[in-house]
């Protein structure tokens, strides 16, 4: 990790811990409580809901984890203060312990460097905090959950705190990965939103529900339908991430018999993904894209040997065999209902702009935007790689050829962006970043 980030993750932490120490005055000495059996109760429970929300994540991706402990900082802000939900996170943090995504080992805070964990308790106390002040200014009272007065308090924690953890995470990945600031910051922000959309009407609903009579007892209820929701919705993740497996099993097999397809899917990925990022499209569609690459020559894996590893050019009757991959590719994952949506782009990668493409020979703006960003990182790959009939050509040299191809082999919007990132060096380095990182953000 680079000096200056570890200096931020240092900066937010003190931060956080000032938010810590301001929200425990304010709490236990400005508003001086007199907690009685049943707020010591709610205070507990929510305590504890919190602790195994953060227990029990759902892994997205190795990287990318969604927990339900929202809902119980929610259900604090409006019952007990924003100020109380900042202690209640920060308390129940240091005794998380989670499963690893390989089931092999747990997470937990004997296992974890202490500034990773003192920056991610620092980034949740000011978060919520932020979200707090403009509780406070809509005019929010903690224990006054009436609607529909309620109603823009709560959105605007909501909003506010949101928005404040993906700022204080975007500026490391700046300071780390040197990843852009715009579009970056409303993809992490819209990331969070369908998690966030869903958890904060249960929030509300469970801090009603320990508000009536016997309300510990009612709210515990309430919780274990969301548990058994859980585990299914892990039931369906886990299926999914073995399909992923395995589809990554074919793919290094792959690299494994072809030597110039080794690290080749990787690099068209995260090319193809710069190259979509310059052109504003939404985080779901880069997404996408980066799976598609990743798994765009899958097909080779039926390719003969003697064809894929010959060592000069390739006959007319080898071409046509090796022409066949992208459908050999749609033909491994059509059933697959996780990759349903990047068949497209396996399919037509090779596709031409004015129609003299295969395996359909599709032109023009019949096909999606994404399938000629790929066919132009998968290019730009090919031009600056090494092949043993063919030596490797600079960036300046892939950008000329683009250049000269757009409108022709090449979608025109998109060979000007890829060939003014190549002659940039911004390719290269995002590669050289991808390699540092181990696979970092571009």
């Amino acid at each position: 990790m680079r000096s200056v980030s570890k200096g931020y993750l240092v900066c937010i932490g003190c931060l956080g811990l000032a938010v810590l120490l301001w929200s425990g005055w304010s709490v236990f000495v400005h508003q001086s409580p007199h907690w009685d059996r049943d707020t010591l109760q709610a205070v507990l429970l929510l305590l504890f809901l919190s602790w195994i929300c953060c227990c029990l994540p759902l892994y997205i991706r190795d990287d990318c984890t969604v927990d339900l402990s929202f809902i119980s900082i929610l259900a604090s802000t409006l019952l007990l203060g924003p100020e109380t939900a900042v202690l209640i996170s920060a308390v129940s943090f240091p005794f998380v312990v989670v499963a690893n995504p390989s089931g092999k080992g747990c997470q937990h805070i004997f296992n974890t460097s202490p500034l990773k964990t003192f920056f991610n308790i620092g980034d949740h106390a000011l978060s919520y905090w932020v979200g707090g002040v403009f509780y406070h200014l809509a005019g929010g009272v903690p224990g006054d959950i009436s609607l529909p007065g309620v109603l823009l308090p709560a959105l605007l924690f909501i909003l506010t705190a949101m928005f404040t953890n993906s700022v204080v995470m975007l500026l490391f990945y700046m300071l780390e990965y040197r990843t852009p600031f715009y579009p970056t910051i409303f993809q992490m922000f819209l990331g969070l939103l369908p998690s966030i959309a869903c958890a904060s009407p249960i929030g509300y609903f469970l801090s009603m529900l320990m508000t009536m009579k016997a309300g510990i007892w009612l709210a515990m209820l309430f919780m274990l339908p969301l548990l058994l929701a859980r585990y299914s919705f892990k039931l369906y993740l886990s299926f999914q991430r073995q399909q992923h497996s395995m589809v990554e099993a074919l793919t290094a097999a792959l690299e494994a018999k072809d030597t110039y397809t080794k690290g080749h899917s990787g690099r068209v990925s995260a090319y193809a993904c710069r190259i979509a990022q310059e052109m504003e499209l939404p985080a779901k569609r880069i997404e996408r894209l980066r799976t598609g690459a990743l798994f765009h020559d899958l097909g080779k894996i039926g390719i003969p040997d003697s064809i894929l590893q010959k060592p000069g050019p390739l006959t007319q009757e080898e071409c046509t065999v090796i022409q066949t991959h992208p459908l050999l590719g749609v033909g491994i994952l059509e059933n697959m209902d996780a990759y349903k949506d990047i068949l497209a782009f396996v399919r037509s990668h090779h596709e031409r702009y004015d129609g003299g493409g295969y395996p359909d020979g599709t032109a023009g703006d019949a096909l999606p935007l994404e399938v000629y960003i790929l066919g132009a990182a998968d290019a730009y790959d090919a031009i600056t790689s090494a092949r043993p009939y063919c030596k490797a050509r600079t960036p300046r040299d892939a950008g000329r050829i683009l250049r000269a191809e757009a409108g022709k082999q090449f979608h025109p919007q998109v060979a000007i962006v890829t060939a003014e990132l190549a002659e940039s060096g911004v390719l290269a380095r995002c590669i050289q970043a991808l390699t540092e990182t181990g696979g970092g953000p571009c």
